[in-house]
Parts: structure tokens; C-alpha cells; sequence
């Protein structure tokens, strides 16, 4: 090891005999070692009495990572631990915080060197066989330097993207219901039967793994020293392990659609929107005719969006709808009897007609009439008489035609 070095030192899953050579030599040279408690535990059988050992605890992540370039900077060589990979949400990143903070480039004291290691996805893709032989992506629960909104949304485009899954940091003493939630939002793109698996301390003395699926994900059996690695639509059970395919051999299930033709239509006419619950996702043109419409229909109407129609705002001034300033999240459509995808962006829109189907609750998806569950008809009114023209959104305009034409008919007086 260099003189004047801060070493970011990787030391595998747990078990000594998965320490890297290179990590295992430069903690022996290391003339100062720092490191949460439990890292240095792991490692205390290597060190020794003329080695000064800097102990801290979970949370104090960029007290350790200053503390470490402070004795690097003043000439010592130090040693920096972290579990796993050092570089995969590990303390590579609060170091690096650290000396960009300071304006820190390449070849300025300290020198810097990283020790790669065995990551917990790794170390856990191994004793189950072949999980992650395919694209996979990790993903950390924990809410503290990101937040929630960005990461359920990672969720969800893994989710449609058929990704294997890691989640790092499921859940603690103080954070007990993101699993869960994460659970919720993949159960709209994969299905129950889904292969999990929880894999916690892996390697080490208390070696635990548990295999479920994703419908039946008990949350009650992960901690903050668990992996829950969630199989794509392909991966399979074999006994005790799991395998991914390097391809799509075994054909994926089918993306929903809902079927057009004459024979799945059922035309009918709600009788009970008054004060229904219905969320309207959009603040437009098209959201503001469809919450228009509903208003009229006397329904409860939640309308989601950052910004909405000047239309709109003015029924949100006179107290007829609910409005929320913000975009789309899971679990929005959650209670409504009606939803409406407005919103100008597609993977949006589709996202929360996947969400409506996997809950039941009819959905009219304004750019998709393929995804709608529910299609609205050009309506005119007149004399006590209903008229209702619809092409199943296939000709808006020619419904709009005969409607007209109709509701001048003289006969229908």
C-alpha cells in the first residue's frame, strides 16, 4: 500500500473465505482501520495490537468517511471497510461526497484506491444457482437520501421492464411498509406466483434463505440484514434455487388488452354516480371535459395533476372537486368506482390502467381506447331521452355526427 492512502476496502458477504487477497493484504498493511462495529468484527481476527482501530456506528456514514481523508490526508494508511461491494451503497459514496465537497481531483492528497468485493446480489445469486442470468437491476428500499416517489417509481419501470429484482434495505425497525408497497406496485406487471426469495446474512454463521412468491411475500420475515431478490416472468423454481433464462424461450405473458370486438360489449348506463368516488388523473383539455361530465353525473371527483386548465381551477375554486398538485403515483386509483387516464404522457397513461386492472376498477384511458375498460359515448339529452352513439372510441368524430343528426330528428319528440 502507498504512503499518505485511504484504501475503500470491500469485504465480501460475511465469511473470511470470501475476502478478496488484495482487501485481505491491504488491511494487513493498513496503519489506521475504520469501520462500522459489525465490519470490523468480521475482520477482527486479522488485525493487529499496533493497528489504530476507529469504530463507529450505523448511521455515521459521512463521519466515518471525513474522519478516514482526515488521517489519509495527514499521512497515514488507512483502511476504510464496508461490507459487500464498497461501491454498491456502500461507503465509496459518502467518500466521494466527501472529497467533492472539499474539491478534490485525481492525483490531489490522498490517494485514493478502491478494492472491489463480492456483493450481497452475488453472494445470494450463488447459492440459489442462476437468478440473476438475465438483466436484473438492484433497487434500496430505504427512503433517506431518496424519496419515496422517485423510488416507486423505479419499481414500477423495473416492474414493466421485466427486470430481475434486488431489493437492498427492505425494511427496519422504523421503516415497515415499503416492501409491502413495492409488493403492491410489481403485483400490476407480474404474477402471484412470481419466484422470491429472502436471503439474510448469506455466508455467515446465521445463514438464512427463504423461498416464496410475490403474491404470498410475508414482509414480517425480511429485516435490514435481508436481500429479497424478486424473479422476472421467466425465472422458475428448482427445489431449493432459482433460474433465469438467458432469454425469453419460455413465451411472456401477454401485455393486457382489452378485447374491441362486438362480441365483449356490453353497453350500459350507471345509475349511481352520485357521490361515487372517482379519480380523474390529468389537468387538460381532456381531463377537464371528462371531470365536467362526471360533475354533472353528481360523482365525488379527485382530480390529480401538477397543473390543471383554468376551467378546472375555477371548479376546484367553487370547493366541487378535490384537487391534488402533483403527478400520478401508485395507489392513486385506490377506492375510486371509476378512473380516467388523462395525463399527456403514454407510459403514464399505461401505467395507471395496469394498476386499475390488477384492482378491478374500470378505466377509460384517453390516449389507448386498446386499454380503456370503459369507452364514453357522444351523449345528447332531450325531452327525457338518453341518446348515447359510441364506435368504441375507433371514430369519436362520426359518433359525434350521428348524435347530432339524431337529437334534430323530429320523431324523437
Amino acid at each position: 500500500m502507498k504512503n499518505s492512502c485511504l484504501s475503500l476496502v470491500s469485504l465480501g458477504p460475511g465469511g473470511l473465505e470470501y475476502l478478496p487477497p488484495r482487501a485481505r493484504q491491504v488491511i494487513q498493511d493498513a496503519e489506521v482501520i475504520i469501520g462500522y462495529s459489525l465490519y470490523i468484527d468480521m475482520i477482527r481476527a486479522l488485525l493487529t495490537p499496533t493497528q489504530k482501530i476507529v469504530e463507529s456506528k450505523l448511521g455515521e456514514e459521512m463521519d466515518r468517511a471525513n474522519k478516514a481523508i482526515e488521517l489519509a490526508a495527514a499521512g497515514s494508511r488507512v483502511a476504510l471497510l464496508s461490507s459487500g461491494d464498497v461501491g454498491i451503497y456502500a461507503m465509496a459514496g459518502p467518500v466521494y461526497e466527501a472529497l467533492r465537497a472539499r474539491g478534490w481531483q485525481t492525483g490531489d492528497a490522498p490517494d485514493v484506491q478502491v478494492i472491489p468485493g463480492i456483493s450481497a446480489v452475488q453472494a445470494v445469486a450463488s447459492r440459489l444457482g442462476a437468478p440473476i442470468a438475465h438483466d436484473f437491476c438492484t433497487i434500496s428500499l430505504s427512503d433517506l437520501h431518496t424519496s419515496w416517489d422517485m423510488i416507486a417509481r423505479r419499481i414500477d419501470a423495473a416492474g414493466r421492464g421485466d427486470f430481475v429484482i434486488a431489493f437492498f434495505n427492505p425494511r427496519s425497525c422504523n421503516r415497515d411498509w415499503q416492501l409491502a408497497e413495492a409488493q403492491r406496485i410489481l403485483l400490476l406487471h407480474r404474477a402471484p406466483e412470481t419466484p422470491v426469495a429472502f436471503a439474510r446474512n448469506v455466508t455467515r454463521p446465521d445463514e438464512k434463505i427463504i423461498l416464496t412468491t410475490l403474491g404470498a411475500l410475508d414482509v414480517t420475515q425480511v429485516d435490514m440484514f435481508t436481500l429479497v431478490l424478486i424473479g422476472n416472468s421467466q425465472t422458475t423454481r428448482m427445489g431449493d434455487q432459482l433460474a433465469t433464462p438467458r432469454g425469453y424461450t419460455i413465451p411472456a405473458s401477454q401485455t393486457y388488452e382489452v378485447s374491441k370486438d362486438l362480441v365483449g360489449l356490453y353497453p350500459i348506463t350507471l345509475t349511481a354516480l352520485h357521490n361515487a368516488p372517482v379519480v380523474v388523473i390529468g389537468g387538460g383539455a381532456v381531463a377537464e371535459r371528462k371531470t365536467r361530465g362526471l360533475l354533472a353525473a353528481g360523482a365525488r371527483v379527485r382530480l390529480i395533476a401538477p397543473q390543471i386548465t383554468s376551467g378546472l381551477q375555477k371548479e376546484v375554486d367553487a370547493g366541487k372537486l378535490e384537487y391534488v398538485a402533483r403527478n400520478y403515483r401508485a395507489g392513486d386509483v385506490s377506492g375510486a368506482r371509476l378512473a380516467f387516464a388523462a395525463t399527456n404522457a403514454r407510459a403514464v397513461n399505461a401505467q395507471i390502467a395496469r394498476e386499475c386492472y390488477a384492482a378491478e376498477i374500470p378505466v377509460n384511458v384517453a390516449d389507448a381506447p386498446n386499454e380503456c375498460t370503459f369507452t364514453l359515448p357522444a351523449i345528447a339529452r332531450r325531452d327525457g331521452l338518453t341518446i348515447a352513439v359510441s364506435t368504441v372510441e375507433h371514430d369519436p368524430s362520426r359518433a359525434v355526427r350521428v348524435r347530432d343528426q339524431l337529437s334534430r330528428w323530429d320523431e324523437l319528440a
